[in-house]
């Protein structure tokens, strides 16, 4: 049987900042500079970076109700704070923006926020019951329930494969090929539902998640809009600023790694991925999985 909402501690710990302390010492090289955090979320990191810079920080989301969250929970810090929505693409838009050249450090934490997974009308986890949907910017573009009714069962398939490196890929796209010929799949418990028979029940839970993960990432945009997010927030960096990343799952610690590697003029600082702590794991089951890495802008390009 599943689950269909969050446990009130399950919850609490979307609140928690994963690797928090070191965020902080990798990323901050100058108290007077200005940072921006790419993906603001519930503000815990930003809250981190404000209260150890007198510089400014720059929040920035794809979700308008992130920013609204941050606004509220951060308004002491204004107006050394400045909130945009905006996509990992659009960070070359940045300087003209905010009227600054340059920056000193730039923060991803990839993973989503809580509110993103406990809202039942984001659609984003099958834990809670609500449309398909999975966009993080509202505003337009493909939903969740497009991708799983209109796409080819060879498309979903593929998809299911190399964004969810789920091994049962074909399967489950012929079952939800099966399921959506008698009638159109609108919500999350409907796919949830359909997905769990092809899983034994030890391994149900993965296999949810893999597959969810995949159409998230599809809807999206999401394997490219890091890599982009990456590069041009490069080219805006300091000489001397860094780049800290927290990832989640293989498919986007592998690219920024290999980002990483590519950025002319950068120095690794990072040389084994930093994971948390077995106490910050046990204290935040979300801290489960996350992976940081970190860049220094060594030399001009």
């Amino acid at each position: 049987m599943l689950r269909t909402q969050l446990k009130v501690d399950e919850i609490t710990t979307y609140h928690q900042s994963v690797l928090k302390d070191e965020v902080l010492e990798l990323l901050l090289t100058n108290e007077r500079g200005s940072y921006v955090d790419c993906t603001i979320g519930g503000g815990g990191h930003a809250r981190g970076i404000l209260e150890h810079i007198k510089g400014r920080l720059i929040g920035i989301d794809s979700d308008q109700e992130a920013l609204n969250y941050s606004r509220r929970s951060l308004r002491d810090y204004f107006p050394r704070l400045t909130l945009l929505q905006l996509r990992f693409g659009q960070l070359n838009r940045l300087p003209k923006m905010v009227k600054e050249r340059k920056f000193q450090g730039f923060f991803f934490d990839l993973g989503l926020s809580w509110h993103q997974i406990n809202s039942s009308q984001r659609g984003f986890s099958y834990l809670v019951d609500g449309p398909l949907d999975m966009r993080m910017d509202q505003r337009g573009g493909l939903t969740a329930e497009e991708v799983v009714n209109e796409y080819s069962r060879a498309k979903l398939a593929l998809l299911l494969r190399e964004y969810g490196e789920e091994p049962r890929a074909t399967k489950i796209a012929q079952r939800i090929d099966q399921k959506r010929r008698r009638g159109r799949i609108t919500s999350t418990r409907q796919l949830a539902h359909i997905i769990a028979p092809i899983f034994p029940p030890y391994g149900r839970i993965k296999g949810l998640s893999r597959s969810f993960q995949a159409i998230r990432i599809e809807v999206n945009d999401e394997l490219n809009q890091l890599r982009e997010g990456l590069k041009k927030a490069w080219k805006i960096l300091e000489v001397g600023g860094r780049i800290c990343v927290i990832s989640y799952h293989s498919l986007e610690d592998r690219m920024v790694k290999e980002t990483f590697k590519g950025l002319p003029g950068g120095k690794i600082l990072t040389k084994k991925v930093v994971r948390p702590s077995p106490e910050e794991t046990r204290a935040n089951p979300r801290a489960r999985g996350a992976k940081l890495r970190a860049v220094e802008k060594a030399r001009a390009e």
